[in-house]
């Protein structure tokens, strides 16, 4: 009489896999009664657990700067469009100009953004604390290059490219930073970043001509929104996504945001202010959305 059968392959026998058969398993290709995951399977939407805050929280801190700092973004460019008709004979072409050029400079913004998606967090602090400096200065820096004959056209234009170059740059590095905290259908993150953005653009458009120009004058309402945006921006950065930054990688970060708002507060100090930005020359006789001296 044979001894029952107790191998692997005996019937009603549980086997158990090794790890080597675990892994045979797994990169084995799938067949045809194989399941095949979809790209945003449950496994790639684990959220990141080095988040200060529950992801689903830190998804709507990231949305909220982005809302603050598209706000900003439109501030600056309504800036250059108000100096622009005040300096020039011709408003509706300097508003052409200035709006076709900063469009034109998002896009190569967004295409230069992509070798720093290997360093998202870092990048987007660098990116906000320039764009801070630079759309916080572009209101004096056009006005004094206006004095000189020949040099207001190329300042504005260069100015305009850099704001538009860095404001375009933002999105892409979000993308990755929501990307980050919680993997999804790029077509829903793309969602919820566009509509962040326009809100944020809605806000700044209304804030400029009924809140902060009269109250601040040009010169002053761009220094307290670059303000602004260094803050939000780097402070997202810092905070939520401190575990992405090394030791050196804060130090810089924080060197920037503190050169940029020292830069700020010179300029709105010492600065030059266009006269007709201020809040004394036409307050009596026009409100600061129309023509200057209507």
């Amino acid at each position: 009489m044979s001894a029952p059968a107790t191998g692997p392959g005996a019937p009603g026998t549980s086997v158990r896999p090794t790890g080597r058969h675990r892994r045979a398993t797994a990169e084995t290709p799938p067949g045809p009664d194989t399941a095949v995951r979809s790209p945003c399977s449950e496994a790639d939407a684990e959220p990141a657990t080095d988040l200060p805050l529950p992801p689903s929280v830190a998804r709507w801190v990231v949305l909220a700067a982005v809302l603050v700092c598209s706000a900003c973004g439109l501030v600056y460019e309504l800036a250059l469009v108000a100096l622009g008709g005040q300096l020039q004979a011709d408003p509706v072409a300097e508003t052409s100009v200035v709006l076709s050029v900063m469009v034109f400079a998002m896009g190569l913004g967004a295409l230069a953004a992509k070798p720093f998606h290997a360093r998202p967090a870092e990048m987007f602090a660098h990116v906000e604390a320039a764009l801070a400096v630079v759309g916080g200065t572009s209101v004096p820096v056009v006005h004094a290059a206006a004095q000189g004959p020949g040099l207001y056209r190329p300042a504005m234009i260069a100015v305009c490219l850099a704001t538009g170059m860095l404001v375009g740059a933002e999105i892409p590095l979000l993308m990755t930073l929501v990307q980050r905290i919680r993997r999804q259908d790029a077509g829903h993150a793309v969602a919820d970043l566009f509509a962040a953005d326009y809100v944020g653009a809605l806000a700044g458009g209304l804030l400029f001509p009924f809140l902060l120009l009269p109250a601040l004058g040009q010169a002053g309402t761009t220094a307290v929104v670059g303000g602004t945006n260094a803050l939000v921006g780097t402070g997202v950065v810092l905070w939520l996504f401190r575990a992405d930054l090394g030791a050196r990688a804060r130090a810089r970060v924080c060197a920037l945001v503190g050169a940029a708002l020292l830069v700020l507060a010179a300029v709105a100090a010492y600065g030059p202010a266009p006269a007709a930005a201020t809040r004394k020359a036409d307050a009596a006789k026009c409100s600061y959305s129309c023509s200057t001296g209507a």
